[in-house]
């Protein structure tokens, strides 16, 4: 009888070791198997964000638009110049009475076509106009300004200057070599 009880208790011991090292073993692939399908599910996420974004096409975004904010702040200074960016909200006023974006359709551009304001560079607009930075000079004739329009020209980029005192406002592409290179190499990081 005594053996019967030993046995009884080493076969209920076994099992019940058995049966936890099963479920413990279970427990872990079912952590495995959910891990595995986060990781799938948050691969399938970021591949569907970067094909929505290239379906979309747009030629500029928030990377790009920090990129030349920090090119035109570190630039600026070395021609003694501090320029002030259009924000996307509150007009930009410049020297000379105007205020952009809202007067982009007064501009003259050379060898003509259309400009305006698109965020996103793809637009209605012969020049869709991705950012708008204005420095307003102190020093006579006043008044004076020196106004860029970064945009994009049938999906290039290029990078337009104002400096207009009265009349018309007239912008063409700009012949500082700094300014023209650095928004190409920008606008085309992926």
């Amino acid at each position: 009888m005594k053996k019967l009880i030993t046995l009884g208790l080493t076969m209920t011991l076994a099992l019940t070791l058995t049966a936890c090292g099963q479920k413990k073993s279970s427990s872990s692939n079912g952590n495995s198997q959910y891990s595995a399908k986060s990781a799938k599910t948050v691969s399938e996420d970021q591949r569907k964000n970067s094909a929505s974004a290239q379906q979309t096409g747009a030629l500029w975004n928030g990377r790009k638009d920090q990129a030349l904010a920090d090119f035109m702040r570190s630039w600026g200074p070395t021609m003694g110049q501090n320029y002030k960016k259009y924000d996307g909200h509150a007009p930009l006023h410049v020297s000379t009475g105007l205020n952009y974006p809202e007067d982009l359709h007064r501009e003259v551009v050379d060898g003509g076509g259309t400009i305006g304001w698109s965020p996103s560079g793809k637009g209605d607009y012969d020049y869709n106009v991705v950012a708008i930075y204005n420095f307003d000079g102190d020093k006579p004739p006043l008044p004076n300004r020196i106004t860029y329009f970064f945009a994009f020209h049938n999906g290039h980029p290029v990078a337009l200057v104002d400096q207009s005192r009265d009349g018309d406002p007239h912008c063409h592409p700009t012949a500082n070599k700094d300014v023209a290179s650095n928004f190409e190499r920008i606008a085309k990081q992926h």
